[in-house]
């Protein structure tokens, strides 16, 4: 019988480490950099570039691979640009915050556990299976799924359709626009994972999962 109390959680800077994250691009970047002998610094350019394309993805949507695409086109009119060790490179760099298991463990006895998140299907797929986490998520919404990201309700609408309404949905991510602007205009209960303590509207601020963990104790949710 599902729980109806829910967690949904974004996936990228919130399951995993930025420091991960920033790796797995970097060395993406450091392939092409020596496949095509690019001499300027790619590892700067191209994330100034791709920022600005995610903002506008909220109004023009294109999955990240795309965007991906279009940036390196533009910087340096490339048309290979090696999608595969993209892949490959997360799949083999991405960790996951110390703490994830055990709670992630003990969470999935008592909620469902949907996650929430801005990256494409392919990518979520093939990186799930590589941390081995799968199994711990009832359900997974990507924003390629309703072809809009977050903060669109879209996303948060399906994520509740998949979980059968739960009568309480705690919601942990980082971003504050995308993650806890999108969960609150839903009304959920909003934990920020900050690894430092910048202003937010969320809820509470959380630095770990053993904080999301006494965060959630706190609700008496049972």
């Amino acid at each position: 019988m599902l729980s109806d109390l829910a967690i949904f959680l974004d996936f990228s800077n919130t399951i995993t480490t930025v420091e991960s994250e920033n790796t797995s691009i970097s060395l993406w970047l450091d392939l092409i950099a020596e496949e095509y002998h690019i001499r300027d610094d790619i590892r700067t350019r191209f994330p100034k570039r791709r920022l600005e394309k995610l903002v506008d993805r909220e109004k023009r949507f294109r999955t990240f691979m795309e965007i991906n695409r279009e940036v390196l086109s533009e910087l340096y009119g490339l048309t290979q640009i090696f999608e595969e060790e993209y892949y490959r490179s997360h799949e083999r760099n991405l960790r996951l915050r110390p703490d994830f298991i055990g709670f992630i463990r003990d969470a999935s006895k008592k909620f469902q556990i949907v996650m929430v998140t801005d990256a494409d299907n392919l990518y979520t797929d093939r990186t799930l299976i590589a941390l081995k986490i799968e199994k711990y998520f009832d359900s997974i919404v990507t924003a390629e799924m309703v072809r809009a990201p977050k903060p669109d309700p879209r996303i948060f609408d399906l994520a509740l359709e998949e979980s059968h309404h739960p009568s309480r949905v705690i919601f942990i991510g980082d971003s504050e626009r995308r993650d806890i602007e999108g969960a609150k205009s839903k009304k959920f209960f909003t934990l920020k994972m900050d690894d430092d303590s910048s202003p937010t509207i969320a809820d509470k601020t959380v630095h770990n999962f053993d904080d999301v963990s006494r965060a959630i104790e706190a609700l008496h949710l049972y």
